[in-house]
């Protein structure tokens, strides 16, 4: 009796040893998604684009920095500090001649905008 007894007592013992080692009923929460990169360091992005109808290249002159030259058909994109105000030009390369009216703006965190010339 003393032995069944013990038996007993040592099923029990097992059986609750292995409800113990199961997994625990706690649950983790996602990790949040991390903020675009954008809207942590306040910009924007501006395309220019060469829509020349006279098959003109153009230098893109951004707050009276040359950032890039665009043959026709080409554009080239630009990451900007976004709500304070940006002057660009389209100059006609290889000249101080300006293709296009220049423009002078801000622009909406993490927005993408689309600026040409035609000349």
């Amino acid at each position: 009796m003393k032995g069944l007894r013990l038996l007993s007592y040592l099923m029990l013992a097992g059986i609750a040893s292995l409800v113990a080692c199961g997994k625990s009923s706690k649950t983790t929460a996602p990790k949040p998604t991390p903020p675009p990169a954008c809207e942590t360091n306040h910009t924007a992005t501006v395309t220019f684009e060469n829509r020349s109808t006279t098959n003109t290249t153009y230098d893109v002159v951004l707050d009276g920095i040359h950032v890039a030259t665009i043959g026709p058909g080409e554009h080239t994109s630009e990451t900007v500090t976004a709500v304070v105000q940006h002057t660009f030009t389209f100059m006609i390369t290889n000249s101080n001649n300006v293709a296009c009216t220049p423009a002078t703006t801000s622009f909406v965190q993490c927005s993408i905008q689309l600026y040409y010339c035609t000349h």
